[in-house]
């Protein structure tokens, strides 16, 4: 008997819940957001929100670099699409003369992270 007596509470309540929405419901439509709400922006084409956030960046050494002028690209985490791989740190030539690298980096968004790649500056 006290099984019965929450389902039909609980059937009531639902119900209750719904009759707000009946309108919107019965042409298939969702519910309207609540008062206030404001979306999340989604991210840009062809930028892939990754919901976990990646692993800690690994410690790494640099070799001593090639004779000339290099600069070394430190190691970050690549998302697959199953996973994250880790990529090694290496040394790049700047592409004209002395220019800084700028590392990518993984962005936190509203329901995951997305990757920023690095630059020249």
């Amino acid at each position: 008997m006290k099984n019965m007596t929450r389902a039909a509470l609980s059937a009531a309540l639902l119900l209750t819940g719904l009759s707000a929405n009946l309108p919107a419901l019965a042409q298939g439509y969702p519910p309207p957001p609540p008062p206030g709400y404001v979306p999340a922006p989604p991210p840009p084409p062809g930028v892939v929100l990754v919901p976990s956030p990646p692993p800690a960046l690994r410690v790494e050494v640099a070799p001593p670099p090639p004779p000339g002028l290099f600069v070394w690209n430190p190691g970050f985490w690549r998302w697959d699409g199953r996973g994250y791989r880790w990529v090694a740190g290496h040394y790049v030539r700047p592409p004209h003369g002395r220019h800084e690298w700028v590392a990518g980096h993984w962005d936190p968004r509203p329901g995951g992270h997305i990757w920023v790649e690095g630059f020249w500056r």
